[in-house]
């Protein structure tokens, strides 16, 4: 046998020291023994400021640190960050968002510098008896969930004899809210789902639930109602439950990869069809929601991307917009199958499955061509109107439901003309007669006013644009509220929901969640 040079290992050990030496330099000594405890869970931590104060007090917070009962303490951030009074009044604020292990922690342990007051257009420091101050807490970190704390900061209290600062915090941590008040948003990057209380304007708790989540959708059974996110890096649908706020199941897709788009399709008044487009395996994963198992593997087009299904044949209850022949068309249709459309990202097609409710079976696949990267779908069932976002085109492509289920594929597509491209999500508004177009490449959304369907020859001009409101950094998605009041915009380059007010055309407010917020979805009344 061969025997290895001395030189030779003497050169191999060295390599493997410096590899070890670079790895080390690379992490911190929290996240090394992070490695070692395999059992986390998640800790997400707010500042909330007062919606009144007249203190105009800055500090910088140097890092934050929790410490467990057994007396460990372990880093939350050490980035600082400049903290302005005024600035956070009446907003609130994501400070930290880190992997625990699990266990109970008592002390949260926050290191300031250089506080300051203003007063008079004069800026004076400010005495403080530590660098840092513990605040007590009663929290358990559990594998696999997130836990929330919300620091409630009372400027106006944070003063003694005018030149002490003794900041006055208050821990809680918040119940679940009623449901129908919530917004549900899948923060990609951080793992879970951020809750938004539509009412407060305020994240209220944050849900862990698989890797990398992205489509979002809520249930339409009033029996079972649940939440339904696509995990994309986990392979998996996470199931929560609106009353606890907590993951109850976890299905696995076994027979795609990547979900990315998920819809809900309700086939009787306790049972429903979840529907996932797989990205990278160019099919349709259906689930039996009762059973929760794979019951379907369908073949669509390339990428498919994002998936809607028809709503219940209820919302065609209130419409003026079809005769009484087209009504009944289509609520007969509905009864007996649920369309499924799904947009296929690379393939430039929308496949359109048809699903026998009787069956549970698909009956039918039709492939229609639009226009390039279809990327958002949004039904306007009111109008038989499915209308498609087309994020590398200028054209929103247009299917019409009545000539589909009459067989007449190839004139169901229309398209709406030079309306703009990296159009990311669509929304009509049949009351008001117009489109609301989601555009990441200027971080706005667009407010159109089609061509009445009379009005054929005008198609290929551009519709009018009636309005345009600024949003977060590359919106990614957006819903209305069910009173149609207010659009909440999920930003994923500035981690932010944007609360626009729908009548103004003003931005409200904005809310901070998590790391590249993905998806959205509330439950309608």
């Amino acid at each position: 046998m061969n025997q290895i040079p001395l030189k030779t290992i003497r050169l191999l050990l060295f390599v493997s020291a410096l590899l070890t030496v670079s790895f080390l330099s690379c992490t911190t000594l929290e996240e090394r023994n992070t490695f070692k405890d395999q059992a986390t869970g998640q800790l997400s931590l707010y500042l909330n400021g007062p919606e009144k104060a007249s203190l105009d007090i800055r500090f910088t917070l140097l890092g934050i640190n929790i410490i467990s009962e057994s007396g460990l303490t372990r880093e939350i951030t050490t980035v600082p960050r400049s903290i302005h009074s005024l600035s956070v009044k009446g907003r609130q604020t994501i400070l930290a968002e880190k992997h625990l292990p699990e266990g109970n922690y008592t002390k949260l342990q926050l290191l300031l510098a250089d506080v300051s007051i203003k007063k008079n257009d004069r800026i004076a420091a400010l005495a403080f008896p530590l660098e840092s101050i513990e605040i007590p807490v009663s929290i358990s970190v559990n594998r696999n969930k997130n836990a929330s704390l919300f620091l409630l900061w009372n400027i106006d209290a944070s003063i003694i004899d005018n030149y002490l600062f003794n900041p006055a915090f208050i821990i809680k941590q918040t119940a679940p809210d009623v449901s129908s008040l919530l917004v549900y948003v899948t923060n990609e990057f951080s793992n879970n789902v951020s809750v938004i209380n539509r009412h407060s304007g305020e994240v209220v708790s944050n849900i862990m639930v698989g890797k990398n989540p992205r489509g979002i959708a809520t249930s339409v059974s009033r029996e079972r109602t649940k939440i339904y996110v696509a995990n994309a890096g986990s392979n998996s649908i996470s199931v929560i439950n609106p009353d606890t706020q907590k993951v109850e199941n976890e299905i696995p897709v076994r027979f795609g990869r990547e979900p990315e788009g998920i819809a809900v399709c309700r086939v009787a008044s306790d049972n429903e069809l979840i529907v996932v487009t797989n990205f990278s395996s160019d099919s349709v994963s259906v689930f039996d929601s009762t059973s929760s198992q794979e019951i379907e593997k369908i073949d669509v087009g390339r990428s498919p991307i994002t998936v809607a299904a028809d709503p219940p044949a209820g919302e065609l209850s209130s419409t003026r917009s079809l005769s009484l022949e087209e009504i009944m068309t289509l609520r007969s249709y509905r009864e007996r199958f649920c369309n499924i459309y799904v947009a296929n990202y690379n393939s430039n097609t929308v496949s359109v499955i048809s699903m026998d409710l009787s069956a549970k079976r698909s009956s039918e696949t039709v492939t229609l061509n639009v226009d390039w990267n279809p990327i958002a779908i949004s039904i306007d069932y009111s109008r038989g109107r499915v209308y498609i976002a087309n994020y590398g085109s200028d054209k929103i492509s247009v299917i019409n439901i009545l000539e589909l289920i009459k067989g007449n594929e190839q004139s169901s597509v229309s398209s709406i003309n030079h309306v703009a491209e990296s159009i990311t999500g669509i929304i009509p508004d049949p009351v008001l007669d117009r489109l609301y177009l989601l555009k990441q490449s200027s971080d706005e959304i667009i407010i159109l006013k089609p061509f009445d369907k009379s009005l054929a020859s005008l198609q290929t001009i551009m519709p009018p644009i009636i309005g345009v409101i600024p949003v977060g950094s590359a919106p990614r998605a957006f819903v209305l509220d069910p009173e149609i009041r207010k659009f909440y915009v999920a930003n994923q380059g500035s981690g932010t929901v944007s609360v626009i007010d729908k009548i103004s055309k003003r931005q409200e407010s904005i809310i901070p969640v998590g790391t590249k917020p993905y998806g959205m979805a509330l439950f309608s009344k």
